[in-house]
């Protein structure tokens, strides 16, 4: 039983790295789009699930003792599983040789063309490409599907280059 976390933890990661691997086409306006993979969705609705059940069994088995605990529980999942299900469906990154646009999980859009770009860091811990520029900053995740479509772009359009942030993804 003491395996089964650790290997699905696993599976997920390597699952989420291949979509970020994978070549994805332009869309009709000639731009390439960028959303989360789908292992967030599934991740999401679970943890939502697993709430559903505790709350369920909260309600059945209700006592002094769960009082307190209960409650904390089932906002735990059910609050990690609602924000990671927003983020699935409304985070995106559209993108051509001219700008990016990216919405957050909130559904914030923020734009910044590839000339503007001051700076940009890579965080492997959290899998975020951070952008920067005047006008602001955006954060690309590592884990959405085509990534490597925006490494290209990035090297192409900018002075950076994905080997020099030590971005783990050939291009």
């Amino acid at each position: 039983m003491g395996m089964i976390l650790p290997i699905l933890t696993a599976l997920l990661l390597f699952y989420a790295d291949f979509q970020s691997g994978k070549r994805i086409p332009k869309n009709v306006h000639g731009q390439f789009a960028l959303k989360l993979n789908r292992s967030y969705k599934w991740v999401g609705i679970v943890c939502c699930f697993t709430g559903s059940f505790l709350m369920n069994a909260a309600i059945i088995h209700w006592n002094k003792e769960i009082a307190v605990m209960a409650p904390i529980a089932i906002s735990i999942f059910f609050g990690l599983g609602v924000a990671i299900l927003i983020g699935y469906y409304k985070y995106s990154v559209v993108f051509d040789d001219k700008r990016i646009i990216v919405t957050n999980w909130i559904g914030k859009k923020r734009t910044i063309k590839w000339t503007a770009i001051e700076n940009i860091k890579f965080n492997a811990t959290s899998g975020y490409l951070k952008l920067y520029a005047k006008v602001g900053k955006i954060v690309v995740l590592q884990h959405s599907t085509g990534f490597v479509e925006f490494l290209k772009r990035m090297e192409s359009n900018s002075r950076f280059r994905a080997e020099e942030l030590r971005i783990p993804f050939r291009t």
